[in-house]
């Protein structure tokens, strides 16, 4: 990369970082890779009824401990579950298609409670923010 292109790109992240500062603070996730996640990264996924926490125990196989609470305070205990990927449900004669590796706001997130069999198979409500925590 030549010298112009490198001071261009430095001044149009500087610019970039100042407009977040200036209007309030982080972007909003829209749409999160699990797979890429390292070990020690927790999810929080909100819905307009619940808070879902995902603590990432193995990224590359979706193996993650769940928990979640209706006020946000209060979580039941850790269980293990397996993401599958951002979905809108069940669709007519019963089809899901998943997208799959990504939470994305605006789905849902279909996820095996336990393991990865089809009666174990479930989906959240729409998400309505994403947010990472590291641990």
């Amino acid at each position: 990369m030549n010298r112009s292109m490198a001071r261009f790109a430095l001044c149009l992240v500087a610019f970039l970082l100042g407009a977040m500062v200036a209007l309030g603070g982080e972007p909003k996730i829209r749409q999160l890779e699990f797979y890429s996640l390292a070990p020690d990264t927790q999810v929080v996924l909100r819905t307009k009824s619940r808070v879902i926490t995902l603590d990432m125990v193995d990224p590359a196989e979706g193996e993650v401990l769940i928990r979640t609470s209706s006020d946000g305070e209060i979580f039941n205990e850790p269980r293990t579950a397996f993401l599958l990927g951002a979905t809108k449900g069940k669709q007519q004669g019963a089809l899901s298609l998943v997208e799959m590796g990504v939470v994305r706001a605006g789905l849902k997130l279909e996820l095996g409670l336990g393991n990865l069999l089809v009666a174990n198979r479930v989906h959240t409500s729409e998400i309505t923010s994403i947010e990472l925590r590291l641990k």
